[in-house]
């Protein structure tokens, strides 16, 4: 069954909005600067809906781009000048990065307040991506009548999901990694698979959910379980269109849930985005 993750988009957006009314300073709007480097055309569309949904919410969004690959320590100190500037109360960092820029230290020009993809140590925050994944599988868990995820949710997700293989294929600092924190946060077990793991096929096979995040075709119909639950966190552009992990029309036979490409787990995952942003600019204004 396609999972319509929508609905979890929709009451989380409702919610931010009320967050931000209930804050509001005319003078002070909520103001978020995106940091991002070259023209990828996949990060341009990520940019353009987080830029569609903020404004539907009330917030700014100021997007830095720089064409060409700046030196290190030009792009740090303009990242630094904005997180120190009250102009803006979230920063977001849109990687992946080129290589000449791909450090762990850029987070740490950034304040806690503003890190609002939970990336640093001490966050008060959650991931989004991590968040999103949580949510669906919540969703899914309770029959599509529950997503919002609590802090006691640790024992939800240790009792409906204890007896299942989960598996992540995937490690990256964007999506896999941030999503794996959150599930072990919520007493999830999984297996981690990645480039440099032998026949990983023989673990997505044997999967009772299986989380994707590597942009690739990676998963044939006959390499899932059935009765399987599948999300999909890995995008790329293909003949002008988006594609996943999978091609639904070759697992919505076998799998008992899956997230559909388009309209999926990606909604979700910015709604949560949006709904930090929203938690720090009321920390900051009040």
């Amino acid at each position: 069954m396609k999972v319509n993750c929508l609905p979890i988009a929709e009451e989380l957006n409702s919610q931010t909005a009320k967050l931000i009314k209930s804050c509001y300073k005319k003078q002070i709007p909520p103001r978020v600067a995106i940091f991002t480097v070259g023209n990828d055309e996949l990060t341009k569309i990520f940019i353009a809906k987080k830029r569609k949904l903020a404004k539907t919410l009330g917030i700014e969004c100021e997007v830095k781009n720089y064409e060409e690959t700046p030196l290190f320590q030009k792009f740090a100190t303009d990242l630094r000048t904005a997180a120190n500037s009250r102009n803006y109360h979230a920063v977001i960092i849109q990687r992946p990065l080129p290589a000449e820029l791909s450090s762990p230290t850029l987070d740490n020009f950034i304040p806690l307040v503003k890190e609002i993809e939970a990336q640093k140590h001490k966050t008060p925050y959650q991931s989004p991506i991590g968040l999103s994944a949580l949510s669906i599988l919540k969703y899914i868990a309770t029959n599509f009548e529950s997503w919002q995820i609590r802090p006691r949710d640790s024992e939800f997700f240790k009792r409906n999901y204890k007896r299942k293989f989960v598996v992540m294929a995937g490690r990256g600092k964007t999506t896999g990694q941030p999503i794996a924190n959150t599930l072990v946060n919520y007493k999830m077990a999984m297996v981690i698979t990645h480039s440099q793991t032998p026949s990983p096929e023989v673990f997505y096979k044997q999967a009772d959910v299986l989380i994707t995040t590597t942009g690739q075709k990676i998963v044939p119909p006959e390499g899932i379980k059935e009765g399987a639950i599948l999300l999909n966190y890995g995008y790329r552009k293909e003949d002008g269109k988006t594609k996943g992990d999978y091609v639904e029309s070759e697992v919505s036979e076998k799998a008992a849930f899956y997230t559909p490409i388009v309209n999926g787990t990606g909604p979700v995952m910015l709604s949560y985005l949006m709904n930090n942003i929203a938690l720090a600019y009321a920390r900051q204004v009040k």
